[in-house]
């Protein structure tokens, strides 16, 4: 037997050397971050001159240089039919979104080259195609640039262009993310209705000054029976044209995999056709515009486009001064003729721009930082070619991601077919009818309503439909810029309201010995919460004269100078009232914060019995605060007493969430 109990205690001996041992690795997210392991902090500089001398930076701010290398035959095969593909597309909806930002059309296709070339060296989405949208045109019109002369719209761009490169090179991307989704949504929407809006005078072939989306749909209905009637008749076959051929791209041949080489073909002919559609119908209008005029006649069965210089704009820098008409304009006077779009005109840039590259990563982490190094270089590079604002097409972003495209030198390929069409086809774009323009325009932006966007906020989470309806309404009857910045305001009150408002739970904990309050919040306490829980509290604790109160603050993970004001005061008040109030699981962080406002705090420390420093509490004045490492784990055991205890819900009439315990 002893033999036995000797083996036995060997063997326990020997599994308790071979247990594993237990190892701690401090984790540095970022290099220079304090992980907790006493190392000293790196300074400001340090850091800085660290992240920027390295490799890995080069290659995020000049993505060239990662698949440069690397680019092969294939790849510059797909590019090359990838950009083709995207310069047809973009001629015609360069002229008629340069119609849509009050300009001459020709401009619209000196802002379709340049942000292609750049984006080339500087994108780091291989999909995305720079140049004119309607969104920006829009915001282009709206800004009253083009009312100074398009002097002052390519000014806008060089401006715009500084203030996104600055926000990009001071790493500001993340500013992006204080706009949600609805509001987003609700700009897109509204933006669509007035671009589609402003379209219906050449549609019909009217002419009015009115402006706005309400004005115009008046002016059109007073002057209803002013409508060209071939101008009305080719603009709503073009339309009609134009989302036939967009179906044509679902006319699919054989199944997957199991093609044969007339399918592949015919299901690419398809394809080709859908997508160059904007392009025939164009084309085809021109046609008949042109077989329609007699030679030699000054009059057109409908409204022209008309002539359009031919040839390159000089390449220099933007002008800050210039002289239209009569009038002189300063580049005070131009700002402050511009007034809220110089800060509308970027956002809307960047916004559209992050908006694509997120939709075609793939999953992959976006720059946003990079993205917005790449637009604003676009812009101010544009400028000097004559370009007003420009930004992602996520139309033209889906055609080339269609077809096949490798690499950002797909834009290349497109900036190379434009400037092509700017020296050598501009003549022939005096017969384009510009009910075909408008036509082009109101088939790409009714795409842009964000139905689908509606349907799953309602299903998700239906109070978000508010930010989106305020800044529909407002940017579609007031003005975009005012729109987007009364939704943000919206939604970013509504968020701030759900901090300001925590749900308590509150349990009256009762046993032989000791009874006591336990309040619970449910998120942290910073100013905007601090009056709301205070007045819980003291609404909770007046239920229970003398009662302790123990807060339990292992969901509380920040604290700012409201919330140690909010607690001194509310410790003082609790105090004349008889009570003490305890603090359970707090962070190291909260409890500094707390115990440098002076507050004098009674706290719960990790492997101390509640009840008896409950006891203690009772018996003593005051306990002195003592930060302990314990004290503050977020791990620690559960406030409430192990033994047979009775725990009662407790009745109040604020709106404080109360739960029972079982």
């Amino acid at each position: 037997m002893e033999r036995n109990a000797d083996s036995s205690s060997d063997s326990d001996a020997e599994s308790e050397t071979h247990e594993p041992q237990t190892t701690i690795t401090v984790v540095r997210l970022k290099p220079g971050h304090d992980g907790g392991d006493g190392s000293p902090q790196q300074s400001w500089w340090a850091k800085r001159k660290q992240r920027i001398l390295r490799k890995k930076t080069l290659y995020m701010r000049m993505p060239i240089l990662k698949w440069l290398p690397k680019y092969s035959i294939q790849d510059f095969v797909a590019d090359l039919v990838a950009g083709i593909t995207v310069g047809v597309t973009v001629i015609p909806q360069g002229l008629a979104y340069a119609t849509v930002a009050g300009l001459p059309p020709q401009y619209g296709l000196y802002a379709a080259y340049m942000g292609c070339f750049v984006y080339a060296v500087l994108g780091s989405t291989h999909a995305i195609t720079i140049g004119p949208t309607a969104l920006m045109a829009l915001v282009t019109y709206d800004s009253g640039a083009t009312q100074m002369g398009p002097e002052a719209a390519i000014l806008l761009a060089f401006l715009t262009g500084c203030i996104i490169l600055l926000f990009g090179l001071l790493n500001f991307g993340f500013l992006i993310d204080f706009i949600a989704a609805p509001v987003v949504a609700g700009f897109t929407s509204a933006a669509a209705f007035t671009i589609a809006t402003t379209q219906i005078e050449s549609l019909l072939g009217l002419k009015f000054d009115d402006e706005g989306f309400l004005n115009t749909w008046i002016a059109v209905f007073e002057n209803i029976e002013k409508t060209k009637k071939w101008d009305a008749v080719l603009g709503f076959s073009s339309i009609a044209v134009l989302l036939l051929l967009r179906m044509l791209d679902k006319v699919k041949l054989g199944e997957e995999g199991k093609m044969n080489r007339w399918q592949k073909w015919f299901n690419a002919g398809c394809w080709l056709i859908s997508v160059s559609r904007n392009a025939i119908v164009i084309i085809v209008g021109s046609i008949i515009a042109y077989s329609l005029t007699e030679p030699g006649s000054s009059s057109f069965p409908f409204t022209l486009t008309g002539s359009i210089p031919s040839g390159f704009p000089p390449f220099k820098p933007p002008v800050f001064s210039f002289t239209n008409g009569d009038k002189t304009y300063t580049f005070v006077e131009i700002c402050k003729n511009l007034g809220s779009a110089l800060y509308v005109t970027p956002l809307v840039a960047v916004l559209e721009s992050i908006a694509i590259a997120k939709s075609f990563a793939k999953g992959k982490r976006v720059d946003a930082s990079q993205e917005m190094i790449a637009i604003g270089a676009s812009n101010i590079m544009g400028s000097f070619a004559s370009s007003f604002p420009v930004t992602g097409s996520f139309s033209r972003t889906s055609v080339n991601s269609a077809s096949g495209v490798r690499t950002p030198f797909g834009g290349l390929y497109t900036a190379s077919l434009v400037l092509l069409a700017i020296t050598v086809l501009t003549p022939y774009f005096f017969f384009i009818p510009k009910s075909c323009l408008a036509a082009v325009i109101i088939c790409a932006v009714i795409f842009m309503v964000e139905v689908h966007m509606v349907k799953m906020v309602w299903r998700s989470k239906r109070i978000d439909i508010i930010p989106f309806g305020v800044t529909f309404v407002f940017c579609l009857f007031v003005g975009l810029e005012q729109g987007i910045l009364i939704g943000t305001a919206v939604n970013l009150g509504m968020l701030l309201y759900t901090t300001a408002r925590p749900r308590l739970r509150i349990h009256k904990h009762q046993n032989p010995t000791m009874e006591y309050l336990h309040i619970t919040p449910d998120r942290s306490l910073v100013f905007t919460a601090m009056e709301y829980f205070m007045s819980s509290v003291r609404k909770a604790s007046a239920l229970y004269p003398g009662i302790i109160v123990v807060v339990d603050m292992i969901h509380v993970s920040a604290a700012d100078f409201t919330t140690a004001y909010g607690f001194n005061n509310m410790i003082k008040s609790l105090q004349k009232h008889g009570h003490k109030l305890v603090l359970t699981r707090t962070k190291p962080e909260v409890l500094l914060i707390l115990s440098r406002m002076g507050c004098d705090l009674h706290v719960h420390t990790d492997g101390t019995d509640m009840e008896s420093l409950l006891k203690e509490v009772v018996t003593s004045s005051s306990v002195p605060l003592t930060l302990l490492d314990s004290s503050s784990s977020s791990s620690s055991s559960s406030p409430t007493d192990k033994r047979d205890s009775r725990i009662e819900e407790t009745s109040m009439s604020t709106s404080v969430e109360v739960e029972k315990e079982v």
